[in-house]
Formats: structure tokens, C-alpha cells, sequence
């Protein structure tokens, strides 16, 4: 499988072939233009797609096919994570919140009774900035350490897994998420209900398969009613 590594090493080795060949054979400096437009192409679509793999290790799927695994990004919310957290009781569901250090702070009770109930709480950063895929390995280390130790005060349990924001990796993230131990947690279905309305959300939901993430987020209106279709759904096929 291609990753940053290999990536490195294939285009050094080309690019040294190229100028070892230049020297007896004349041609055109475009050529080295098109290689660090392949290379920054390659590097952009490995950032891009979490599950490629290509920066860190990244679980998109569980090998367990007992069930399917929800998670909820950029909470805890005031208005929606209770309703999320009724839905998921009504049926005996447990799942992973990604939360954002600094909205756990904010409500805490909420973090609180997410652990509680027996779900998981993940890092989704401290910040959720819309500059964390630029941000230094320092600061990306400072946010998730930050945030590790706002869920352990409050919730009492370590945080194991970790979402990057947007689903970006880089190699800042990567080196960052390594030292802190957590595994990196993607998803091999978005359900889009940020974007999307409840139909367009529930046909791509109609793919679900046990084994599979769903990537949904406890911020939006419209996510409790679909999650509650969606299950009623689910367990009907069962």
C-alpha cells in the first residue's frame, strides 16, 4: 500500500534519476514541474481520504460483525448530544463521541453523562480551528493533550481514540496522535447530515452493514430524528 514513506522514496529516487539523466540527455525543465505536481497530488489525496492509510494507521471498519459502530462528531451539545443520548437509550445503543475539548468544557455534565451511560468519548482537538491541518506537531500535541486531560478530569477515564478534524491527516498529525498512543478512528460510512437533508442521509444509511463506522455529529437538528429512523430501521431488520 502507498504511504508518505514510500511516496518519499519513489519520488527522490525519480527525481535523482532525472537529473543523473539530464546530464546526457537535454530536456525541459517542465519535466520537473510535472513530478512535484504528481507529488503534491499524491500527497493532497493521501490528506484528504482518512482511510487511505497513508500517513498513520486509521480504523475505518471493525473486523466484529456483530454490530454497526455509530459515532458523533464536534460535540457535546447543549440542545442535541441529550437527544442523541435519549435515542441511542430508547434502543440499547451504545456509541463514540468525538468531542472537542473545548465544547467539553463548556458542558461538562453533558461529557459527564455520555461516560456515564456506557459510551465512548474520543479527542476530536481542543479547538476544532479551521487552520488544525497547519498547525506544528507542538500545537497539534498541546490540543489533544489538552483536551485528554479535560475528558480524565471530567468523565475520570484516558481517551483512547482520536478523530482529526475535517478527517485530514497529515504528517504533523500523524507524529502528534503516535505520541499521544490513541488510535485514529475514521469511518466507512458519512452519513452527510451536515449537508444533506433526512432523505438523501437515509438513503446512504440504507448501505449500513455490521462492521461498519457511521460518521454523523450531535450539533445538527436534523441528526436526532434521522438517527431514530435509522435504528428503528435496523433493529426491525434484526
Amino acid at each position: 500500500m502507498l504511504n508518505f514513506k514510500k511516496t518519499n522514496i519513489v519520488f527522490s529516487a525519480v527525481f535523482f534519476i532525472i537529473i543523473f539523466m539530464r546530464i546526457y540527455i537535454p530536456f525541459s525543465n517542465t519535466w520537473f514541474f510535472v513530478l512535484f505536481f504528481i507529488y503534491a497530488l499524491i500527497l493532497f489525496l493521501g490528506s484528504k481520504n482518512i482511510c487511505s492509510q497513508f500517513y498513520t494507521e486509521v480504523k475505518c471498519r471493525y473486523d466484529d460483525k456483530s454490530r454497526i459502530y455509530l459515532t458523533f462528531d464536534d460535540g457535546p451539545d447543549k440542545k442535541i448530544t441529550p437527544r442523541i443520548l435519549e435515542i441511542l437509550k430508547k434502543y440499547n445503543v451504545k456509541a463514540t463521541f468525538f468531542c472537542i475539548g473545548k465544547k467539553a468544557e463548556t458542558y461538562p455534565n453533558i461529557l459527564k453523562q455520555i461516560a456515564e451511560e456506557g459510551h465512548v468519548v474520543g479527542n476530536h482537538s481542543y479547538s476544532h480551528s479551521l487552520y488544525f491541518d497547519f498547525f506544528g506537531t507542538a500545537k497539534i500535541l498541546k490540543e489533544l493533550k489538552k483536551t485528554n486531560r479535560t475528558v480524565k478530569q471530567i468523565t475520570g477515564e484516558e481517551c483512547k481514540v482520536f478523530r482529526p478534524p475535517y478527517g485530514v491527516t497529515n504528517p504533523n498529525i500523524a507524529r502528534a496522535v503516535k505520541k499521544t498512543g490513541m488510535q485514529v478512528v475514521g469511518w466507512s460510512i458519512r452519513s452527510f447530515d451536515t449537508v444533506k437533508n433526512k432523505k438523501q442521509v437515509m438513503k446512504r444509511l440504507q448501505k449500513a452493514q455490521n462492521g461498519d463506522i457511521i460518521l454523523f455529529h450531535d450539533t445538527k437538528e436534523q441528526t436526532p430524528e434521522i438517527l431514530d429512523e435509522f435504528l428503528r430501521s435496523y433493529k426491525q431488520s434484526k
